[in-house]
């Protein structure tokens, strides 16, 4: 905590971050990647489990064939194309209390809570997926609903502290 004392958002921001890098390598982004990387390791095994626990529809969509779950693969490839970057680059910035990574975080979480929007739709509508009971749908919305909420605690954070970063040069600017 020493290294983000006084900065609390930045320690959560941060901590999401970091959490979020093996999440969206070992289980998100299986779907990107050739099958004989993964054919030597527990990842698919793991990501069976998951899915037969859950019956989340987005991975069962994500992996599938399936036309309609078209909308779905294109986020799972915006999340390794420019997600995981963001998190690494965020995390970094954010342990070096540089204010340069704050425009990309800005750009991060807008862009991720837009994309759970649709996610959240899908979990209670939509017509390719599984039916889900009661607690499995309570399970999937207490999975998804932090990875819409920080991203948007993200974004406005973020967007409130370049206002005021934009407001202090321009009062430098008028003296």
């Amino acid at each position: 905590m020493g290294k983000f004392t006084g900065r609390r958002l930045d320690l959560i921001w941060f901590s999401f971050c970091l959490m979020h890098i093996p999440t969206s390598l070992l289980v998100d982004l299986q779907g990107l990647y050739p099958p004989s990387l993964l054919a030597d390791t527990p990842l698919p095994a793991f990501l069976e489990w998951y899915i037969g626990f859950s019956k989340d529809p987005i991975l069962i969509g994500a992996r599938g064939v399936d036309p309609a779950w078209g909308w779905i693969r294109s986020f799972i490839a915006l999340e390794g194309a420019f997600q995981v970057p963001c998190f690494v680059l965020g995390a970094v910035g954010l342990w070096r209390n540089d204010k340069r990574v704050y425009p990309l975080l800005l750009a991060y979480g807008a862009s991720t809570a837009t994309t759970l929007i649709p996610v959240l739709q899908a979990l209670f509508y939509y017509p390719h997926k599984p039916s889900l009971t009661s607690p499995q749908l309570i399970n999937l919305l207490f999975t998804y609903i932090p990875f819409l909420l920080v991203p948007l605690g993200i974004a406005i954070d973020m967007s409130l502290r370049l206002i005021r970063l934009v407001e202090v040069a321009e009062a430098r600017k008028r003296v």
